[in-house]
């Protein structure tokens, strides 16, 4: 079964990602901030991170450049997965080092299609 963590401060956000993702199948960690979630990656490394931007403490990029520095999460592709939609945020994140972007509200419906599609486009890299 593929293991992914989600990180994100929202509890409603998080839940329902963790609910869809599970009856799609997934193994779901979660953690509300990011340096939780650095700490959670290093114990159970999925196979996938989704990644909140806005969070206390540190950001999603600042989780993501701690995720990237630690020779066992260096290798996890890790998703924004964000309410950030102006124009610019993807690419800016991309650049910054994430494996995708994914934008919030998730389709609970189709949520869980779009993330076996999205690792296996990952894993063909």
């Amino acid at each position: 079964m593929t293991k992914i963590l989600v990180v994100d401060d929202n509890e409603l956000n998080l839940e329902l990602t963790r609910e869809v993702l599970e009856l799609g199948g997934f193994e779901v960690a979660t953690e509300d901030n990011g340096v939780a979630g650095v700490e959670r990656a290093k114990q159970v490394l999925p196979e996938l991170i989704l990644m909140d931007m806005r969070m206390p403490g540190i950001s999603g990029v600042e989780a993501l450049h701690a995720l990237r520095a630690e020779p066992t999460t260096a290798h996890i592709p890790v998703v924004v997965l964000t309410a950030s939609v102006m124009k610019g945020d993807e690419l800016r994140l991309l650049s910054e080092g994430f494996d995708a972007y994914m934008s919030k509200p998730i389709d609970s419906l189709s949520f869980a299609d779009e993330i076996k599609e999205l690792l296996k486009s990952l894993r063909q890299r």
